[in-house]
């Protein structure tokens, strides 16, 4: 397997994914920690809580941090399920007014809790990370949801996700502890080797809690998109990427690079349906093929630069470039790379390729509108 992970398993069925979790959260004996953006109480997400809290009473360590906005939701069925079997969970960056501890605070700190939360309202955790016993992680993208599953009242998402086992495993946990407590986090750098800056870029888990590693990131991306011989290969469900970005796939089409954007026909944020729209008449018109997946919400975040794949909660937009905390992996399994290739390629359906005409039929209307929320790009 090389030296990052002891082992690395590929999910493009949200079943499977969910299976091996819930086996895997039954088996913990020390410790599990949870990172989500969303964590509902649907089907899935009651099994999860179930798992979750049998672990705690038979004295595993569980620890939960979830989105206030992703979870918006959880002190109607999550919080008293949690609490009352003293599992902690923390939310990251609550909505300015939901939420309970309000009634506690004397009014001068109401205000400044809730002029925090509105400054920190645009910054989200938008990671799907799961720890079992400093050993085991799973990610990608999917949430604890049933969307992603047969258990969903429509057809079932399209995801990715990826488990992995071995020490460097505890490099999540460490960024994990860095919001749960910093007095944590202190503390357990002490025991794990963290990668240098230098070496950031060839480390396969990339988790972007600050802007130099933003940074890094982006430019990593970039060199490999004007050092591409073959192929460029994107599935992103929501595609508002920089305009930097966009000029760099065009030059990678223009020198004869198979240049391929999948997107999310289908989507559970609608304004992207519109929006996303923008650069299509440029990109077409520079020989990038994109194409729209039509069978079911397109919800996976894959990276294909000739032999380099990545996948994980990153979306090709602002959000994700600028905002959000994201949790990314380089697939190092040879064996993997090439089933992700060929699911891919089995997507980008010559039926579901966007030419200039599909363009023109486009209501006046919506090309207006995409106009204009282009002009909010960054909040999206």
């Amino acid at each position: 397997m090389g030296h990052f992970w002891e082992s690395e398993k590929l999910y493009l069925d949200g079943d499977l994914y969910f299976n091996d979790l819930l086996n895997d959260i039954e088996k913990a004996v020390s410790y599990i920690t949870v990172e989500m953006y969303i964590f509902n109480y649907d089907l899935i997400g009651q099994k999860i809580t179930e798992a979750l809290i049998k672990a705690g009473q038979r004295g595993v360590k569980v620890q939960i941090i979830v989105d206030g906005v992703g979870t918006y939701n959880y002190f109607s069925h999550l919080h008293p399920l949690f609490s009352a079997a003293n599992i902690p969970v923390k939310i990251f960056h609550p909505l300015p007014f939901y939420h309970p501890f309000y009634g506690k605070l004397i009014f001068s700190k109401k205000i400044r809790a809730l002029l925090g939360r509105i400054w920190r309202l645009n910054q989200r955790n938008h990671r799907k990370i799961i720890t079992i016993d400093e050993n085991i992680m799973f990610l990608g993208s999917f949430n604890l949801t049933q969307e992603h599953t047969s258990l969903s009242n429509e057809i079932k998402w399209k995801d990715v996700g990826v488990r992995i086992t071995g020490p460097n495993v505890k490099l999540g946990i460490l960024y994990f502890k860095k919001i749960w407590q910093l007095r944590d986090f202190f503390k357990y750098r002490k025991n794990v080797r963290q990668p240098k800056l230098k070496e950031a870029k060839y480390f396969p888990l990339r988790l972007n809690h600050s802007i130099v590693l933003r940074r890094i990131y982006q430019k990593n991306l970039h060199q490999r998109i004007q050092k591409a011989k073959d192929t460029i290969w994107l599935a992103t469900p929501y595609f508002i990427p920089s305009r930097k970005f966009i000029m760099l796939l065009a030059k990678a089409a223009e020198r004869g690079v198979d240049v391929r954007v999948l997107i999310s026909s289908k989507t559970d944020v609608k304004i992207f349906q519109t929006l996303q729209f923008f650069y299509y008449p440029y990109l077409i018109k520079k020989n990038v093929k994109i194409f729209h997946y039509k069978e079911t919400v397109l919800h996976a975040k894959i990276f294909i630069v000739d032999d380099w794949v990545t996948v994980g909660s990153s979306n090709l937009n602002h959000r994700s470039l600028l905002h959000d905390l994201e949790a990314d992996l380089a697939i190092q399994e040879k064996v993997n790379k090439e089933i992700i290739k060929k699911d891919f390629q089995e997507a980008t359906h010559p039926e579901h390729l966007v030419t200039i005409d599909d363009l023109k039929k486009r209501p006046l209307l919506d090309k207006i509108l995409s106009r204009i929320f282009f002009l909010f790009k960054y909040w999206f």
